[in-house]
């Protein structure tokens, strides 16, 4: 199998894609606004015990970034001498999430003052390089992979099968949950040969889909209904070996009797949809302001030395006036100072327009 790792650096993020056999299966991103912000899977404290909840066998600990993080302590049981107020040394094991703090695991480290980062972070190409060992890393080209398309795909609730029908996918507070539709497919022999067929592609579109938005936790797929026990068992199988090459952990039920499929995917980070859409589904005023930044600069290529109007809803407007990640001397560095921000009253977050004069 070969893998790459592709890297785009953009003005206010940096974004990469993961290929395996020559298709996205990951997406990633790293907001400049988040900068030392949040603590990254694999960063090392010494953190202060906040509190012990002997009820959860576990410790909250302050680590002086973020939330609190949570210190599971395992079948071991709370470790000797460890009170509330004492230093101690832990890892990141899962990033923070919705309202919830990031997890924790002990480590050696020095004594010091605490809370105190301990490691620096790694950039992103660097963590993801690290984490699959066998990954080549490169530049992002659109010749042959377009990052723009492919983050879409990733937030639309929609995704296309391959050879017909459709995956709507639903993330919800509780869980995530996948249903298949024909959604016209057309295919040769009985129903059921079509819709054994229809599931092994759903299930193997489901676990891509899966992985690319970064969806943790519980989730449920809704296979279109099949009567014969062997073609339960081969879409099941088709869905674990979707994940084959996941970092993640992942624990797959036997497909029920009803032609649901229940698995179980370790939450590393937030997903694709937690970092870039606000709680109706919509992008986020800084999601449509990054997305205007990137279209002003590929703009700025494409008509030489001509001044440009970027033309935005208000509230994208006024973030970028504000300009709390200092993108206005980024991109004077990059095209610059030929451009001008204009809200446009009535228009959405995701609409975007360039003029040049």
């Amino acid at each position: 199998m070969s893998r790459v790792i592709l890297i785009e650096e953009n003005i206010g993020e940096t974004r990469a894609a993961v290929v395996e056999n020559g298709r996205i299966v990951e997406l990633h991103l790293d907001r400049w606004s988040e900068q030392g912000q949040r603590a990254i899977e694999g960063e090392v404290y010494r953190g202060r015990v906040r509190r012990v909840e002997t009820a959860l066998n576990a410790a909250f600990i302050d680590i002086g970034i973020g939330e609190d993080g949570f210190l599971p302590f395992g079948k071991a049981g709370r470790p000797k001498g460890f009170h509330e107020g004492a230093a101690i040394g832990v890892r990141v094991t899962r990033e923070a999430h919705a309202e919830k703090g990031p997890n924790l695991s002990l480590t050696e480290v020095e004594p010091g003052d605490a809370p105190e980062a301990l490691s620096d972070t790694p950039i992103l190409a660097q963590r993801l390089v690290a984490g699959f060992g066998d990954a080549e890393a490169g530049w992002a080209d659109e010749s042959s992979h377009d990052l723009e398309a492919a983050f879409d795909e990733a937030l639309d609730p929609k995704a296309m099968i391959p050879g017909g029908g459709s995956l709507y996918i639903e993330q919800t507070r509780a869980m995530t949950t996948i249903d298949v539709d024909a959604d016209g497919r057309k295919g040769q022999g009985n129903a059921q040969k079509m819709a054994a067929a229809l599931n092994l592609s759903a299930a193997k579109e489901a676990s891509r889909q899966i992985r690319m938005r970064g969806l943790g936790g519980i989730v449920a797929v809704d296979f279109v209904h099949m009567r014969a026990q062997p073609d339960r068992r081969a879409t099941e199988k088709a869905l674990r070996q979707g994940f084959h090459h996941d970092r993640a952990r992942i624990d797959v039920a036997p497909i029920s009797q009803f032609g649901v499929a229940e698995l179980a995917r370790q939450r590393r980070t937030r997903s694709l949809g937690e970092q870039m859409l606000d709680a109706d589904g919509r992008w986020t005023v800084e999601t449509g302001a990054l997305a205007a930044l990137r279209r002003l600069e590929r703009e700025a290529r494409a008509v030489g030395g001509k001044r440009l109007t970027l033309l935005v809803a208000p509230g994208v407007a006024a973030w970028l006036e504000d300009d709390p990640i200092e993108w206005q001397s980024a991109m004077t560095d990059r095209i610059g100072p030929r451009f001008a921000i204009e809200a446009r009253d009535g228009w959405p977050v995701d609409k975007i327009d360039v003029r040049a004069k």
